[in-house]
């Protein structure tokens, strides 16, 4: 079982991975608060990635969700991956959206989520 740097880090190139496949020129950075410096056709941006590798479990009444420790950070954007999915999702650095616990349900990693945020991020929507 890898330790959360590990983790971190195979969540960090997964991201980088993907958004490299959607046209954005990618740059792993060791920084506090921005793990990728992207550029994108309005310019520089920088995200922190949070990983996960797989869903909490929950009681029989309820569905399992993916859960991440978003501290802040002062990255314009934060990517969620699900490494058992190989999936991530995008949001804006925004406190009415990232919360110091942010939860996805297992449904919202799909690619069409991971295109659409991605298309959001590049302003292509």
């Amino acid at each position: 079982m890898p330790n959360n740097t590990d983790l971190g880090r195979q969540g960090e190139f997964l991201a980088a991975y993907i958004l490299e496949t959607h046209g954005v020129e990618v740059h792993h950075v060791d920084r506090v608060g921005a793990d990728l410096w992207c550029r994108t056709p309005n310019g520089i941006v920088t995200i922190q990635v949070k990983t996960t590798a797989k869903p909490k479990p929950t009681n029989e009444r309820s569905q399992p969700y993916y859960s991440f420790s978003a501290k802040f950070s002062d990255a314009n954007f934060y990517a969620f991956v699900a490494l058992d999915r190989e999936l991530l999702i995008i949001k804006p650095n925004d406190p009415e959206i990232i919360k110091p616990t942010t939860r996805f349900a297992v449904h919202e990693f799909n690619p069409t989520n991971q295109r659409r945020t991605i298309e959001a991020m590049l302003g292509k929507t």
